[in-house]
């Protein structure tokens, strides 16, 4: 009997032994994964409040009219659901960044999961499904306790497409606000038909192409104040090869931002791209030109808008084709047809000929009595096919071909510019 309960209580102490083991290595994998491991996503009830009230938006939004499909964003009724959009997804984003004050780059672009129902994407367009609007966006830290919040709304189709974007901080009690937003000062610009004014855009095509939408937040070093500064890389939503775009770079001072720089310029989809070495920001881009034209895929005349970063603003360095002969040659073509002096840019004997073209090109296409004067003054030959460079230097020569005429172009450089010395017209059409 008693070597039974000493056997009993070996037993019961080696039990307790395994369970402390037991309670100890499960503390450990606790503790080890709460530190790899990010928290349960969870919401508050303040949040649920703001999920419910934007679902009802989002309900208004997408009320049939006209058939099956929603209204259109120039309809008078969707301007103030989105103003009560962006509002409650402002204090979504500030809500959510007092619950994640040191989320990583990847939850930061999952802001809205939470929030709003993604958007549907499909590889296979069905007209006969609504095209229903929905709200996605992301956060980028651009300072500690500042971010800039963008968010959009869209159907499957690209032209119903609304963008913002608003800055969220830190406030003097310790909470995340909507500090500033960039649609207010868009209204206030939207009657000069300013590069701001953007913005506000609601109508597919208003003074400019459609309305914003941004493709990118870049933080960018501060100011010698200290203040910070972010870049927007922003497109309007319209249909094409050809994009319109707009990028401008702000100044963050605590209250509001300022624009150092804002300006639209055109790219290619899938070309576009801003690379920042240093100080510098560089940007892919289609140049314009006004006696040719290109087709709305094609990436020429391909060119490179440049920006400085400097300790006090932002320097526009301007823009440069790839190809200078294209604009050297455009430039020429525009500069004769309007008939301006163009002694500095050519000999007598190629404006000559040059103006024979022009001519010929005026009494094939002649201009019509609705066309202005400045329309009449230009000409057009035709859509851009390809420049082929023969020689570079001191001297060079190039061939400029066009759907319905060729120019074979020599020069020499006076100094940094070109002095045509030669021109060969050929017709092709």
């Amino acid at each position: 009997m008693g070597s039974r309960v000493i056997g009993g209580s070996k037993m019961l102490r080696l039990i307790r032994l395994l369970a402390a083991v037991l309670i100890v290595s499960v503390l450990c994998v606790t503790k080890l994964c709460a530190g790899t491991q990010p928290p349960a996503p969870y919401v508050t009830p303040q949040m649920m409040e703001l999920i419910a009230a934007h679902r009802r938006v989002l309900e208004r939004m997408n009320a049939p009219e006209n058939g099956s499909q929603p209204p259109q964003l120039d309809d008078p009724g969707i301007a103030p659901l989105l103003t009560e959009g962006w509002k409650l997804a402002g204090e979504w984003a500030a809500a959510w960044l007092d619950l994640h004050p040191n989320a990583s780059a990847r939850q930061l672009d999952k802001l809205f999961v939470d929030f709003t129902p993604p958007p549907p994407h499909s590889e296979v367009y069905d007209e006969n499904r609504p095209e229903l609007y929905a709200m996605e966006g992301s956060a980028t830290r651009i300072a500690s306790e500042v971010y800039v919040v963008t968010a959009w709304y869209g159907t499957e189709g690209i032209d119903s497409t609304f963008g913002t974007f608003l800055v969220v901080s830190r406030n003097a009690s310790g909470h995340f606000q909507p500090t500033w937003d960039i649609k207010p000062l868009a209204e206030q610009h939207y009657a000069l038909k300013d590069e701001i004014g953007l913005w506000a855009v609601l109508e597919s095509c208003a003074y400019h192409c459609g309305p914003m939408v941004v493709d990118k937040i870049l933080p960018l070093p501060p100011t010698r104040r200290g203040f910070s500064r972010f870049a927007v890389d922003a497109f309007q939503a319209t249909n094409g090869g050809t994009m319109e775009a707009q990028f401008s770079v702000w100044e963050w001072n605590g209250k509001e931002a300022n624009a150092e720089v804002i300006q639209s310029y055109n790219h290619v989809v899938e070309q576009g791209a801003v690379h920042i070495q240093g100080n510098l920001v560089r940007i892919a881009t289609k140049e314009p030109t006004a006696t040719f034209a290109s087709c709305g895929g094609c990436p020429e005349p391909r060119g490179e808008w440049t920006l400085r970063l400097m300790p006090d603003g932002t320097k526009d360095l301007g823009h440069r084709f790839r190809t200078p002969e294209m604009q050297w040659a455009d430039r020429l073509l525009t500069t004769v047809a309007a008939s301006e002096d163009a002694s500095a840019m050519a000999s007598p004997d190629v404006i000559t000929t040059i103006r024979g073209s022009i001519d010929k090109q005026r009494a094939k296409y002649p201009p019509s009595k609705d066309e202005s004067e400045q329309e009449k003054a230009s000409v057009y030959f035709g859509m851009f096919d390809r420049c082929n460079i023969l020689s570079r230097g001191r001297q060079g020569a190039f061939v400029l071909k066009l759907d319905e005429i060729e120019f074979k172009f020599s020069y020499e450089k006076h100094g940094s510019q070109p002095f045509f010395t030669g021109v060969i017209v050929n017709q092709r059409l």
